[in-house]
């Protein structure tokens, strides 16, 4: 294929149908006209479904399937483009769309769908012709890691084009068979073939050229005139450019080296909460010290900026937050001379700076805590509901889930949830709109309806589900959908004693309450245990939670106060202080008794200790006017901190929810 176009299509985030995309953008970069080639689709993906032929297919795309033979492709010809499969399962993308070239295939555009973790292989691995590239992503997904991608290629000259907008379910079938689908689809499918494969892309404009000729010479001294403007403006702008192609690296490099040292904090923070010495004495290897922690975030950053081609010592990086006990925000700022490409000029080589600000934040709505129902209704399971990453469930599947969750990020795993629970009115809709039990299941017959299951990804996720799902109660259900896994150690699916799961209490949840509560934290004064133990008992509170508090609040300083009026070791303000008939904050006794009543009206009001803790440091309004973490620096880095210590102590039944890194500068 050394004179084909190569494209490669992957996805991005949580987005599906790169298929459909390729294939909508294949189909409009190919002509109708006889003896016109044809393009090839080829899905490099795991575990890809063979194509199946449609009667209606062009002359370019049946030369193509037979072609495809030649290579150990799997090939069918639909509509006018040809898909392909490797005919070995195992084979490596890379060196699949290598032998592409051996011998040449009549195709002059190839469209490769791949996994993302192939996508740079598959562009690398390219023979000769020119490469592409098309991600599909959904709306606001991953945006600053897509555009720091986008970014990347086409500093690598790279043509590149990101599909954000749905594809409808009638444009999306059609362009799967190889057709026109139409509509808005249509049309920008074929924008996307003019960036993407120039050139290639129908067109219905008439030559012009020798519409010109009858003027040719009267000009010439204008046109002169005008091409030295010209020259002499590029000789300007190239300087220009130069320097801000330049500065436009160093500032993917400094945010790409601000979110690597977010994410080591992220990973890191925990460890920070846990022991410092094991039951027998013994220095615990998985406690980190507050120095340890930014140390290792600096070289995440330095190292990240390395990998983008800036050396380390030009990147500069501290913590706005660094006097806390656990730093959540991270800037770096890189200074470096930059060539402007004026040839000369005292100013060849100017000075420039950049930086990057990237923090670690709790999710804003933790698991159960939106506006979603507490109840599922709509035909199936009607018991209790609880939400892991926006997806519903029963309560035990995600507890169940939390532990899995956990296990695979110590393993570098990311397990992200594509689907869960659906009710029959759901199956039912998403059934209305493809009737075909090969895709869908019937109203009524699939075990989504249960609260049990849950579609997992990404696909690089499948071997280490495959090999510990079992270990946390989850059971691959079908040999032929490596994604889908339910929950077999809790009650029977759709069964009596499911519906009651959660319930009264029968299942212990993230809020403090279990693990812990027949003792206190070991960074407890013992002064102050008594009284926790107390008030926790009165109000119905963790004790943990109350003492993590107290921690974060004042170090258990009964005399502290702030600038901002807050007084004693809760740190109540005085009308707060008033409301719950504590007349001396600086009673500890009082204050903490007074503290657990304050947060068991919380807990009560907001479902979720996340929610409470926020609300306790930034007040019930600005909690309860989106029901979320609100975007404050201090109240997101408080909640993250409390509940690090509480899972650090063995507070939690299961992990608190994930924290989230995102480039704030």
């Amino acid at each position: 294929m050394s004179g084909s176009r190569l494209i490669a299509c992957t996805t991005a985030g949580d987005a599906a149908g790169a298929d459909t995309v390729a294939a909508a953008v294949a189909v409009a970069a190919t002509t109708t006209d006889p003896g016109a080639e044809g393009a090839l689709i080829l899905d490099l993906r795991r575990s890809p479904r063979p194509p199946r032929g449609t009667l209606l297919a062009s002359t370019a795309a049946r030369r193509l399937e037979g072609a495809a033979a030649t290579l150990d492709l799997r090939a069918a010809a639909r509509g006018r483009v040809c898909f392909a499969v490797p005919g070995d399962a195992g084979s490596d993308a890379a060196s699949v769309v290598a032998r592409l070239g051996e011998p040449e295939i009549p195709a002059p555009l190839v469209m490769c769908v791949c996994d993302p973790v192939h996508f740079r292989a598959v562009l690398a691995a390219a023979p000769g012709g020119g490469r592409a590239a098309l991600v599909r992503a959904a709306p606001g997904s991953e945006r600053s890691l897509l555009a720091l991608l986008v970014g990347e290629l086409l500093d690598e000259r790279i043509p590149v084009k990101a599909w954000t907008c749905p594809i409808g379910a009638i444009p999306g079938r059609r362009a799967l068979a190889g057709l026109e689908p139409g509509g808005e689809t249509g049309r920008r499918a074929a924008r996307f073939a003019a960036a993407l494969a120039p050139g290639r892309e129908r067109s219905g404009r008439r030559p012009t050229g020798r519409l010109l000729g009858a003027e040719g010479g009267q000009a010439l001294p204008a046109v002169l005139g005008v091409a030295a403007l010209v020259v002499s403006l590029a000789l300007i702008l190239v300087a220009i450019g130069g320097a801000a192609t330049a500065k436009g690296r160093l500032q993917r490099a400094a945010d790409l080296a601000a979110l690597s040292a977010a994410r080591s904090m992220r990973d890191d923070f925990p460890r920070l909460f846990v022991p410092s010495r094991l039951p027998d004495g013994r220095v615990n290897p998985e406690h980190l010290e507050r120095s340890q922690y930014m140390m290792r975030a600096e070289a995440a950053a330095q190292d990240g900026a390395e990998e983008n081609g800036v050396d380390s010592d030009l990147a500069s990086v501290r913590f706005p937050d660094g006097r806390s006990m656990g730093p959540l925000q991270v800037r770096v700022k890189i200074a470096a001379a930059v060539e402007t490409d004026a040839r000369g000029d005292a100013d060849e080589n100017a000075t420039t700076e950049v930086s990057a600000e990237a923090e670690v934040t709790p999710p804003a709505t933790p698991g159960g805590t939106t506006s979603q129902p507490a109840m599922a209704s709509g035909g199936g399971y009607s018991g209790p509901l609880a939400y892991r990453q926006g997806k519903p469930m029963r309560p035990d599947v995600a507890a169940a889930f939390d532990r899995m969750a956990a296990a695979a990020a110590a393993d570098g795993v990311s397990l992200i949830i594509n689907s869960a629970f659906r009710s029959d009115a759901e199956q039912q809709a998403l059934w209305n709109q493809h009737p075909d039990p090969r895709w869908v299941a019937p109203p009524g017959t699939s075990l989504h309806r249960c609260g049990t299951e849950l579609d997992l990804g990404s696909p690089a996720a499948y071997g280490w589900l495959a090999a510990n799902a079992s270990r946390f109660g989850f059971t691959q259900r079908y040999s032929w959908e490596a994604w889908h896994y339910g929950f077999t150690a809790g009650p029977a699916p759709c069964s009596a004693a499911g519906e009651r799961v959660g319930e009264d209490g029968a299942l212990a949840k993230a809020d403090g309450k279990g693990g812990s509560d027949q003792g206190l934290p070991a960074f407890v004064p013992g002064a102050y245990r008594e009284p926790l133990l107390s008030s926790a008992a009165r109000w119905n509170v963790s004790a943990a939670l109350l003492a993590a508090q107290l921690f974060a609040e004042s170090n258990f300083n009964p005399n502290a106060g702030s600038s901002a009026g807050a007084q004693g070791i809760a740190q109540f303000m005085p009308s707060t202080a008033a409301a719950y008939g504590l007349d001396d904050p600086y009673d500890p006794v009082a204050s903490i008794d007074a503290q657990a009543h304050l947060m068991s009206d919380l807990l009560r009001q907001f479902g979720s200790p996340e929610l409470a803790l926020a609300a306790y440091n930034a007040g019930p309004g600005a909690v309860g006017s989106c029901n979320c973490i609100p975007p404050y620096p201090e109240t997101q880095a408080y909640v993250a901190k409390i509940m690090a210590m509480l899972d650090g102590a063995g507070a939690l039944a299961a992990p608190p929810p994930a924290l989230e890194v995102r480039l704030v500068a």
